[in-house]
């Protein structure tokens, strides 16, 4: 009896890439992959820096320069700085929070800074490094157009040239009483200029004997 044949049986092997198909795919593999990894990265930017805080004016141990009608002119030479002068009038008692008005004189910048205001009487707190209009009125009808600068200390800055300063502050001279106002900070207050012809000529003088060239 023949015995049945048998179909041959047929294994199927799974089929494996070569080496050189291997080598190729790698390197494109890795290319891929690097560039999944950084898409995923998100770049941050930093942080924006926070702007310096505005600066005060610089300032300096004082010696006397000289006196006179209730005002002081001092010499104050900052370390490392040029000497200026400053000619102040002293507050009566009980007046801490009246309007002050201090002349400041120097080589190339002079000015005057108005202090012993309060939010309350502006309308707005003063901010250091912010720029104000400022309109100083006087009791002879003459009105001053200026330009200030806030403190840190909550003060106004008015920077004068100062080969312009006893021209440019001849109306505070020869006049009695001042008010100012801004259009950012309101009514500021008013003051008597009493004394402020001496306290100027002084100051200026105080300058050019013992301020830096």
């Amino acid at each position: 009896m023949d015995r049945p044949h048998l179909a041959p049986v047929v294994r199927l092997w799974p089929a494996f890439p070569g080496r050189r198909a291997v080598r190729a795919a790698t390197p494109l593999a890795l290319l891929t992959g690097l560039a999944l990894a950084l898409a995923a990265c998100e770049t941050v930017p930093p942080p924006a820096a926070s702007p310096p805080p505005a600066a005060g004016l610089p300032d300096g141990p004082a010696k006397p320069f000289s006196a006179g009608k209730g005002w002081t002119v001092t010499i104050h030479t900052p370390p490392g700085g040029k000497a200026f002068c400053v000619a102040e009038r002293g507050i009566p008692i009980g007046q801490d929070a009246a309007l002050r008005l201090t002349f400041r004189t120097a080589s190339t910048e002079s000015g005057f800074i108005l202090s012993g205001f309060t939010p309350s009487d502006s309308g707005a707190a003063v901010k250091p490094g912010e720029r104000y209009d400022l309109t100083a009125s006087l009791d002879q009808g003459t009105r001053m157009s200026l330009g200030a600068r806030g403190l840190p200390n909550g003060s106004l800055y008015v920077a004068i040239p100062t080969k312009s300063y006893l021209e440019d502050l001849e109306p505070l001279a020869r006049s009695r009483r001042v008010s100012f106002r801004s259009s950012g900070l309101g009514d500021i207050g008013a003051m008597v200029l009493s004394g402020s012809s001496w306290a100027i000529n002084a100051s200026d003088e105080c300058r050019i004997l013992h301020g830096d060239p």
